[in-house]
């Protein structure tokens, strides 16, 4: 059995990696932090100061802040970086698999971006915004469905990890993964805006439960063990998938670089 231990000091030097570009990403913020702005604004403008206004704030921003987490994850759990410059064959030596070491490297990135990245925009729109705090009762609903949504990102972002072992080049699947995760996700745009039928088509598909689900759970408006069954239906489904064909795919591999 693999010591869990030697996982976490993979997420902590990736931590520590994302750490050395703090400045460079404390710009980023002030960026996500003008997007988000401007697309509240636009919301209000639509919504007015009303309830339902108010309501789209507090949606917008959570997701605002939630993306960091569920959607701007490294290119492919850094695969395709390493399939570059060849040292992914230098990860098939270590005494862990790809996708357990792909996965807590990835948590060592999440965890930054929680702290220096998410933190910051939620503060800034509860302070600045008006963005409501959930219920006491819906803090841990929503950091539940929040990790659950994560672990169904990183499993997805994995899968254009797993192309680029096959097919070297990311660009094309990298571009169909963001257009997915955008318009299925309801990352920018809450989905009970959209016609009924694409609804019912878009929950049936995993990106509803990365960031819109929580962020309905943060506001009380989607049933807890509903979301985690689904999540956890699609996370067992999707990790089998991303087991089975890392076995397939590592077998024999083409790499570039070294």
């Amino acid at each position: 059995m693999i010591d869990i231990f030697r996982g976490l000091e993979l997420a902590k030097k990736s931590f520590e990696r994302d750490r050395v570009y703090l400045l460079n990403h404390i710009v980023n913020n002030i960026g996500s932090i003008i997007f988000g702005y401007i697309n509240v604004r636009i919301w209000l403008a639509v919504l007015g100061n009303t309830n339902e206004g108010m309501e789209a704030v507090t949606y917008l921003m959570v997701n605002q802040a939630g993306l960091w987490l569920v959607m701007f994850l490294p290119y492919g759990c850094y695969i395709p970086q390493k399939v570059r410059d060849g040292s992914i064959a230098f990860e098939m030596l270590r005494p862990y698999g790809l996708l357990y070491g792909s996965f807590f490297e990835v948590l060592g990135h999440i965890a930054y971006n929680f702290l220096f990245r998410t933190l910051p925009i939620l503060l800034f729109g509860v302070l600045i915004m008006g963005v409501s705090l959930p219920s006491i009762y819906q803090i841990l609903p929503y950091l539940s469905t929040l990790f659950n949504g994560i672990l169904l990102s990183f499993l997805i972002n994995y899968f254009v990890g797993l192309w680029s072992i096959k097919f070297l080049s990311i660009n094309g699947v990298q571009m169909l993964y963001y257009f997915a995760s955008t318009l299925f996700s309801g990352a920018f745009i809450n989905l009970k805006y959209y016609p009924e039928f694409f609804q019912r088509i878009i929950m049936k598909l995993p990106f509803a439960y990365t960031s819109y689900v929580p962020t309905a759970v943060y506001q009380g408006q989607f049933d807890l063990l509903k979301a985690c069954i689904t999540q956890w239906m699609w996370i067992i489904c999707l990790f089998s998938i991303a087991y089975l064909l890392t076995a397939k795919l590592t077998k024999k591999m083409t790499v570039q670089g070294g």
